[in-house]
């Protein structure tokens, strides 16, 4: 979000839980917005994690981004950053991801840049997968 809405009477994760319980929809979790609203609204992220039903995440994507006049833009068109890997390990500390995709939209890098990035993706999943 670049922006809070005034008044808000649930967080993203309430919101989403109560949506998981009345309908029993599946989630597609961006860590990368996770990201984007702790730079932008100053929100925690470990926060937000622990807020959703993550028993109810089917697919995560991550993302890179840039910060320009104090503001993330979340790019798909950047390396997805080191604080974005480290919130994806918190998350696959918390529970099993069925899968990972990279966002890129733009800005493709050379074939070795995004094997090293998605090596990198594959290392946190893993490891956390480890301690888990």
């Amino acid at each position: 979000a670049l922006l809070s809405w005034p008044d808000d009477e649930l967080t993203d994760g309430q919101f989403l839980a109560e949506l998981v319980e009345r309908t029993g929809v599946r989630l597609l979790l961006d860590v990368a917005n996770l990201y984007t609203n702790q730079v932008n609204l100053g929100l925690d992220p470990i926060a937000a994690l622990d807020d959703l039903p993550l028993e109810s995440v089917s697919y995560v994507h991550v993302a890179g981004g840039v910060l320009r006049d104090g503001v993330w833009h979340d790019t798909h068109a950047h390396p997805v950053p080191p604080a974005v890997l480290e919130l994806l390990g918190a998350l696959c500390e918390r529970v099993a991801v069925p899968g990972v995709m990279l966002e890129r939209d733009a800005a493709y890098p050379r074939d070795e840049e995004l094997a090293a990035e998605l090596a990198a993706i594959r290392g946190v999943v893993e490891s956390a997968k480890v301690n888990a």
